[in-house]
């Protein structure tokens, strides 16, 4: 058995390093779904789970350890280890919770899907509930439970997630939303940043 095992994880590491290749990707934990993977440059870590419900655009990095089902996540994104997002939930107004008792588990128990914008940052051991939208520009502290929707650029923490402040005034949140910098690829998109970034400077007085 020990040997049947070694044999199937040298294929199957065999098998991404060619996707990998052909993608321009680095999907290192053979848990991922490679149906998930819908653009170029993502990066995934040891041991984290995404299943065939859930879609991930470029750029975008998820750490070690992570269990991810029915997403959508955008570019630029960046998510820590041991972060979980949309995990199963049983419903509540049968008799019994138990899933022998129902029918089409998975779509049942994922019939919402989560979504990650972009360039969304979630910190280590967050949880995200299903069927919650993260928006473009937020943040997710530590240890966060998420429970329902985060504007864009918002900064969340604690369990339930509240809002702590946003990362930027209303004005400059705009002007970065109509930039829409993140459907660039790297070089583009690091433009527009450091134009933007320049353009939030403080005037220089002689």
């Amino acid at each position: 058995n020990e040997i049947k095992y070694l044999i199937r994880s040298g294929r199957s590491r065999a098998r991404m390093a060619a996707f990998n290749r052909k993608t321009h990707n680095r999907i290192e934990s053979d848990l991922v779904s490679l149906d998930a993977i819908k653009g170029h440059h993502i990066n995934i870590l040891h041991g984290t789970y995404v299943d065939g419900g859930t879609t991930i655009d470029s750029y975008s990095f998820i750490g070690f350890n992570s269990l991810i089902s029915r997403a959508v996540i955008g570019r630029y994104n960046s998510i820590a280890s041991n972060v979980n997002i949309g995990h199963g939930e049983h419903p509540l107004d049968g008799i019994s919770t138990h899933a022998t008792f129902m029918d089409n588990t998975y779509d049942l128990f994922t019939r919402d899907a989560c979504i990650i914008e972009h360039d969304v940052w979630i910190g280590v051991g967050a949880i995200i509930r299903r069927g919650v939208r993260i928006g473009t520009g937020s943040v997710v502290g530590a240890n966060a439970f998420v429970n329902k929707d985060v504007p864009p650029y918002a900064i969340v923490v604690g369990s339930p997630a509240r809002i702590v402040r946003y990362r930027f005034d209303d004005a400059r949140i705009r002007l970065i939303m109509q930039s829409r910098w993140w459907e660039k690829d790297l070089e583009e998109a690091r433009s527009i940043i450091k134009c933007l970034e320049q353009e939030s400077r403080p005037l220089q007085t002689p």
